[in-house]
C-alpha cells in the first residue's frame, strides 16, 4: 500500500483537498444550494399562485354584489356573462403562465450551472499556477 502524506495547512485545513475544497466543489455545498434555489422557486410560484386565487375571490365576491343590486333578469345574465368571460381569461392565462414556468426555471438553473462551472474552472485553472 502507498505510503500517503497528509499536509495540513496553518488553520486546519487539508492541504491536499485544497483546491478542490475551496472551489465550490463541496458536494454538501452544492446539493444545499440547489436545494435552496429550488425552495425560493417554489415559493415565487407559490406567492403568484396566492395572487391569482386573491383576485379570482375579489371577482367573486363583485359578482355576489352585482347580483344582489340586479333589478331585472338581464342584468343577471349579464353580470353572469361577463364574470364567465373573465373567468374564462384568467385561468386561460394563468395555465399559459404555468405552463411556460417549467422552461422559464430550466433555462434560469442552467444559466446559474453555467457560471458556478466557469467560477469553479478558473478558480482551479489560478490554483494550478499556484501549484506548477
Amino acid at each position: 500500500m502507498a505510503n500517503t502524506r497528509k499536509t495540513v495547512s496553518g488553520d486546519g485545513v487539508n492541504a491536499s483537498l485544497t483546491p478542490f475544497e475551496m472551489a465550490y466543489c463541496n458536494p454538501l455545498v452544492l446539493i444545499g444550494r440547489m436545494q435552496s434555489e429550488a425552495l425560493r422557486a417554489t415559493l415565487d410560484r407559490q406567492v403568484e399562485m396566492v395572487d391569482f386565487l386573491r383576485l379570482r375571490v375579489e371577482k367573486d365576491v363583485r359578482l355576489a354584489e352585482r347580483l344582489l343590486q340586479a333589478r331585472q333578469p338581464v342584468d343577471v345574465v349579464a353580470a353572469c356573462t361577463e364574470f364567465c368571460s373573465d373567468a374564462l381569461e384568467d385561468y386561460t392565462r394563468e395555465g399559459y403562465r404555468a405552463a411556460n414556468l417549467v422552461p422559464e426555471v430550466a433555462a434560469e438553473t442552467a444559466e446559474q450551472v453555467a457560471r458556478d462551472a466557469e467560477e469553479i474552472s478558473d478558480e482551479l485553472k489560478a490554483a494550478s499556477l499556484v501549484v506548477a
